[in-house]
């Protein structure tokens, strides 16, 4: 095993990790190794980019991190894990949400067969929860996950308007917080799987992710929209800074 998986599921079993999220349609080189490099500043766990094994292997380049090969095509992870990635992260799925699409349960199921009979044994998996799901619909899927052997589960902060045609509803910072809130820990109290939390995640709310039992947190535009990689650092550390105080107090 190599240091960075090591250091990632250390991380993992305190439940105190911390992925840095590039962008999984994210395919500016240049952006996506500033966000690496101040992933790799503030001690971030793990870095997520685009399953693309020329990118993998570039990051690989400025980061000590895992990276996490992030896709919705089984095919793409498996090659990026191939190039270098520690782990095949199913997802996450705001890509096709913008294209109207909006995978099923059974379908996101029959995807991490896929990924898991690829990469299994080669690198971990992880498998967002699409966030458009009901919780109940979440936690049945999230337990086929348990049964089928992936490492890791994600949550999403997506709300369905329910009609003929669903779509996603945009949310504010606060809506989007709450949603995944309540998504991690209705997956914490179901599974045994360490739950990431994700979407709407920054330096002032992780502390409430922990609390809510993730052993993970994503943090996306929090740190990759900011306007320079000084900035991105700043933002990094400054979550990292705030995790590590959420476990001084709790442990």
């Amino acid at each position: 095993m190599n240091k960075s998986l090591e250091t990632l599921k250390a991380a993992l079993k305190n439940r105190n990790a911390v992925k840095v999220i590039a962008g999984i349609a994210n395919l500016d080189l240049d952006n996506i190794l500033q966000v690496a490099r101040a992933a790799e500043a503030a001690g971030a766990h793990a870095v997520d980019v685009a399953a693309h094994p020329q990118i993998v292997e570039a990051v690989r380049e400025v980061t000590s991190a895992a990276i996490f090969a992030s896709s919705v095509e089984p095919k793409a992870l498996a090659a990026a894990v191939a190039a270098g990635a520690e782990v095949a992260e199913l997802g996450n799925f705001d890509a096709l949400y913008d294209q109207g699409l909006f995978l099923s349960a059974d379908e996101v199921l029959k995807l991490a067969e896929e990924t898991v009979a690829l990469v299994k044994g080669q690198a971990l998996v992880s498998i967002t929860i699409p966030g458009h799901l009901t919780v109940e619909s979440q936690i049945q899927l999230a337990a086929k996950l348990e049964a089928l052997g992936v490492d890791l589960i994600q949550t999403e902060g997506a709300a369905r308007v329910l009609a003929s045609e669903p779509t996603v509803k945009s949310l504010t910072a606060a809506e989007k917080e709450e949603l995944t809130l309540r998504n991690t820990r209705a997956l914490v109290k179901a599974t045994r799987l360490p739950v990431m939390t994700a979407s709407g995640i920054n330096a002032d709310n992780v502390a409430l992710a922990f609390e809510a039992g993730a052993a993970a947190v994503g943090i996306g535009s929090f740190v990759n929209q900011a306007a320079n990689e000084a900035e991105m650092s700043n933002r990094a550390a400054a979550v990292m800074a705030n995790r590590t105080r959420v476990i001084s107090q709790v442990s």
